[in-house]
């Protein structure tokens, strides 16, 4: 059980975060690879494709739903292997190694709330934002992911230990404690609120994607949602009502809303979303997916109302595989192949969509992934059965890895979710993009093959804005497309 504790917002006491993604993970799936590039060669690395803040931010998020996961893992442990001791720490160094970072994007723009030093208005306003909600960031991965910790007496103290073997300085828990807590902080913070409640109107007309990212980032914000009034105390019940009034779960405790949303909002690591996909909990859409989904078909999904949608360039967001059900792979003769093996029961339980999401690559089922607008089904007309079963061997040895925030296809070690596809689908010669010197493949450039003049993809089903094409889908593809 998640401690129930009450968190009261005050001279006193000030308390925030939340995430979360994917079930409770074994002890094995716990052992992440150790950070050894920091923060800011992270983001220099990522400023290739994106902006460094979104790959800082996002970073940030994929360590949030570790976090919350491990404390999951080992909340009720009698005693903690050496497999969690080590996962401990490497959750640890995750933090330490963008605490700077974020502390640095905090501290450089907060002066422009009381002086515009020369900027427009426009670039003054995104520049607070990037404060604004690098601070929201520390608030929101502070609450659930880390608060949890706190309030474990065995684990305050373990994560409290100073350990020269990982480099841990003593008092990390006690830091992020202190940071979360400190008065001048929460006034910065209302400060920065204030000035972007009073102007964020002005610039309703803007499109462009960074800034969308920002304020999403800000108004998806609990702490954001929540407020700083010194006059207000926050129990349980505050975050409850509003974790459970956005995510429909009922009044069952924060217990509840945390564990449903480690369960079933993995692409959102935590954010609270402004609503439901319009595929979302229909049973009539996950029938028809049912009815004309094949082994091996690649999966496309767009999602607005997510943040991870303004970090990917072009119509569609998100790119998967169809591993196929238990009968699928039987008749592909791959059901009791080594590789297989593993996934057997999560196969059966329904987990046959493989996908790369913040926190890693992982098996999920249709309805998990129904949470979406627009969705399209492609079917590789040409394949044979033994290029297939090769091909779903190749996805499946994908599951465990990384999230690759660089999104470059040439490194092996972490994956983005068109990369899942392109790295299973060896026989295709798909589109991919140069930016900056990395080589990258996006989901359009996925979605592109349905509509060659010649080739072997079906689009066996497409929805767009929550509506089912059944005809000329080839055209509404093509649209979608140049559109973007």
């Amino acid at each position: 059980m998640l401690k129930r504790t009450i968190i009261i917002l005050s001279s006193l006491t000030i308390l925030f975060s939340l995430s979360g993604c994917g079930g409770s993970p074994s002890d094995t799936t716990l052992q992440t690879t150790t950070e050894t590039e920091t923060a800011a060669s992270t983001a220099t690395a990522s400023s290739k494709i994106t902006n460094p803040y979104q790959a800082l931010a996002e970073m940030a998020l994929s360590y949030r739903v570790k976090a919350l996961r491990l404390f999951e893992a080992v909340e009720d442990k009698k005693v903690l292997s050496g497999a969690n001791l080590d996962a401990l720490h490497h959750m640890t160094l995750n933090q330490l190694s963008l605490k700077d970072a974020i502390a640095a994007y905090i501290a450089q723009n907060q002066h422009l709330v009381a002086d515009a030093a020369g900027y427009s208005e426009k670039e003054r306003m995104e520049h607070i934002m990037i404060s604004l909600s690098a601070m929201l960031l520390r608030y929101d991965n502070y609450l659930i992911a880390y608060i949890n910790y706190e309030n474990d007496s065995k684990l305050r103290q373990f994560l409290n230990d100073p350990d020269s073997a990982y480099d841990i300085p003593a008092n990390t828990l006690s830091d992020m404690t202190n940071t979360y807590n400190d008065l001048n902080n929460r006034e910065e913070v209302k400060k920065m609120i204030v000035f972007y409640d009073d102007h964020i109107d002005t610039f309703d007309n803007t499109e462009e994607s960074f800034f969308l990212y920002l304020k999403m980032m800000i108004e998806q914000s609990p702490s954001y949602q929540l407020g700083f009034d010194n006059d207000t105390d926050y129990a349980v019940d505050n975050l409850n009502s509003l974790y459970t009034s956005v995510l429909d779960l009922g009044d069952d405790g924060l217990t509840l809303a945390v564990n449903e949303m480690s369960k079933t909002l993995g692409n959102t690591a935590g954010l609270v979303e402004t609503r439901k996909g319009k595929l979302y909990n229909d049973l009539d859409v996950a029938d028809n997916v049912r009815s004309v989904i094949k082994a091996g078909d690649i999966l496309l999904e767009k999602t607005p109302f997510r943040l991870t949608d303004k970090l990917i360039p072009g119509h569609w967001g998100h790119a998967a595989v169809y591993i196929g059900t238990a009968d699928e792979l039987k008749a592909l003769g791959i059901w009791n192949h080594p590789v297989v093996q593993p996934f057997q029961q999560d196969i059966l339980d329904g987990k046959q969509i493989d996908e790369a999401l913040r926190d890693d690559v992982q098996l999920n089922t249709i309805e998990h992934f129904l949470n979406v607008d627009d969705l399209t089904i492609m079917h590789d007309t040409a394949e044979s059965d033994e290029a297939k079963a090769d091909r779903i061997i190749l996805a499946l040895r994908q599951l465990g890895k990384e999230y690759d925030f660089n999104y470059d296809i040439e490194t092996s070690v972490k994956i983005v979710c068109s990369e899942l596809v392109y790295v299973s689908s060896i026989m295709i010669d798909w589109e991919t993009e140069e930016l900056v010197g990395i080589n990258t493949i996006s989901p359009d450039n996925v979605a592109r093959k349905s509509i060659e003049d010649v080739t072997v993809f079906d689009i066996t089903l497409l929805y767009h804005d929550g509506e089912e094409i059944t005809s000329d889908r080839k055209e509404m593809m093509m649209t979608l497309l140049e559109e973007e």
